[in-house]
């Protein structure tokens, strides 16, 4: 081969290589994502007199979250609350999720299912990433 030949396709390979890594969006090539795993941030605001309700869970799975009265033997998802809003930290994005207010002794005040509106705030489509939610019960 000559050398002209072979300084040329390896100009080709060269460029090739060059657009795949400054446009990795270039169809047919497939994008690797980040092995990570992420979190999505749920808001539940109550839209009644909240002085009875002393905890609002989300059902997680098999389990009802945080646990009430607390329990050292099962791991708890972060929650916090401020007025009558819930903030619950999820590692997964229901479409609908299970929610029930309970007073001080732990008794259940009310329960609803709600459908739930995530807003993609990192991450790709392709990739995914954390979301974010906010549901208003009336209870």
């Amino acid at each position: 081969m000559p050398l002209w030949a072979t300084v040329a396709a390896l100009g080709i390979v060269a460029l090739t290589v060059l657009a795949a890594v400054v446009r990795p969006d270039v169809p047919g090539l497939q994008q690797a994502c980040p092995a990570i795993g992420y979190s999505s941030l749920l808001q539940v605001t109550l839209e009644v007199d909240t002085s009875e309700v002393a905890v609002l869970q989300v059902r997680d799975g098999e389990q009802w979250q945080p646990p009430y009265p607390p329990d050292a033997e099962v791991p708890a998802i972060p929650t916090s609350h401020d007025g009558d809003t819930w903030t619950f930290t999820l590692f997964s994005s229901p479409r609908s999720i299970m929610l029930r207010a309970l007073d001080d002794d732990g008794d259940v005040l009310a329960r609803t299912e709600v459908d739930v509106g995530w807003v993609r705030v990192g991450g790709t489509a392709e990739c995914r990433g954390p979301m974010e939610a906010h549901a208003d019960w009336t209870m």
